[in-house]
């Protein structure tokens, strides 16, 4: 009625035309608000999810959390606090309040703040609202570390002089102060990986009441430290915390690496590894102990119940959403294929054919690498393209996608 009145008003000829073009550009624009959000499975909840800043750490599962958060903030329009340039902030330079990316244009404050960084709590609190929650993850050191040497073998300068031994791994841990220069601000991931990340300098003090008080302090930074090894009871933890669906926490395992975690069960080696990363192992069992406690106030029988649901609601994503298992860089759909380092081969996901286009699209985010997710919501926040030519430590270099 309304639009058969405008009609006649505007009369023939430009009038008309100008209507009809502005009645397109309304269209469009509803389709664009639209187009960007994940179809939900089921009822989203009207209330807006808390502020977050998840610290990702590197090589330890937080590329999959990521996912979770990221289809959180898509789904809600929550406004994300990016760089300015590529996909971390300046890492491994500890984090600064300019090194993020001015806020969009409407927007009030920040509600999710996702990429890499290290961590500075005190430049954190400078940009994200008072009431965020902090979250990060920790993996057991035995496998965290030999993941980061295969990832990061011929970028971290620790590690480059080993990039072509038939057995780098083990010839690093005989002697690793022969290739580890501690002044090197690149050699960050050479020792204590998640502590680095963490903002810790660990030095070579092993004992004293120091680190009893920086864990505690790290403790009162983070609502919760999730436990790889223990991924679903966490984010069953996260979801209390983030008052999320329990549709809300599908996922699949994201960036990791073929034939994983294999060389670090040789004989002897976890033990160099422990030795050699002393106090990622100190701040790995601290939290493990933080979790479990943490459980035990969530409630086993409740935690057991919750966790038969999420699992069976991961099979069934698994079965609707993927055409098999995790696939190689050579098996993978360009769009879905994660960043390839030079020296690890990390797997990826081909959807299922045939999928209807709203559950097509659910499940492109669920399997959708960090670089390309990362890249689609800057855009839709900012509508124009990353930039990427800044001379900073940042990938394109040896940090990027490093879950």
């Amino acid at each position: 009625m309304v639009l058969a009145r405008l009609w006649r008003l505007a009369g023939p000829g430009r009038c008309r035309a100008l209507l009809l073009a502005g009645l397109l550009l309304l269209l469009l624009r509803e389709v664009g608000r639209t187009s960007h959000t994940e179809p939900p499975r089921g009822e989203t909840s009207g209330r807006l999810p808390p502020n977050v800043v998840f610290v990702k750490t590197h090589k330890t599962g937080s590329s999959t959390l990521q996912n979770i958060l990221f289809r959180l903030g898509e789904r809600h329009h929550l406004t994300v606090a990016f760089p300015r340039y590529t996909y971390q902030f300046a890492y491994p330079q500890p984090f600064a309040a300019a090194f993020v990316e001015p806020l969009p244009p409407g927007a009030a404050r920040y509600n999710l703040l996702l990429s890499h960084l290290r961590l500075a709590a005190g430049e954190l609190r400078r940009v994200m609202p008072p009431d965020s929650l902090y979250l990060t993850i920790l993996r057991d050191p035995i496998h965290t570390f030999p993941s980061v040497f295969a990832y990061y073998r011929s970028t971290v300068p620790a590690f480059r002089a080993l990039a072509n031994h038939p057995q780098p791994l083990a010839a690093f841990l005989q002697a690793p102060e022969q290739y580890y220069d501690p002044a090197d601000a690149g050699n960050g991931l050479a020792r204590n990986p998640m502590a680095f990340d963490l903002g810790l300098e660990a030095g070579g003090e092993e004992g004293g009441s120091r680190w009893d008080w920086e864990l505690e302090r790290l403790n009162r930074t983070f609502q919760l430290v999730l436990i790889a090894e223990h991924f679903d009871e966490s984010l069953l933890l996260a979801r209390e915390l983030l008052g999320l669906r329990l549709e809300e926490l599908a996922y699949v395992r994201l960036n990791a690496r073929r034939g994983g975690g294999d060389e670090a069960l040789a004989p002897g080696l976890a033990w160099r590894i422990r030795a050699w990363n002393w106090l990622d192992v100190r701040l790995y069992r601290y939290f493990q102990a933080v979790l479990w406690r943490r459980v035990e106030l969530y409630g086993y029988t409740r935690m057991k119940g919750e966790l038969e649901a999420l699992r069976a609601l991961l099979r069934e994503t698994r079965e609707t959403c993927l055409a098999g298992e995790a696939a190689g860089p050579e098996e993978t759909a360009d769009e879905l294929r994660p960043w390839q380092p030079d020296t690890a081969a990390i797997l990826g996901y081909n959807l299922r054919p045939g999928l209807p286009p709203a559950q097509h699209a659910s499940c492109y985010r669920l399997v959708l690498p960090e670089l390309q997710y990362h890249a689609r919501l800057y855009y839709q926040q900012y509508g124009r393209e990353m930039c990427l030519g800044a001379p900073t430590l940042n990938k394109p270099g040896p940090f990027e996608s490093s879950s």
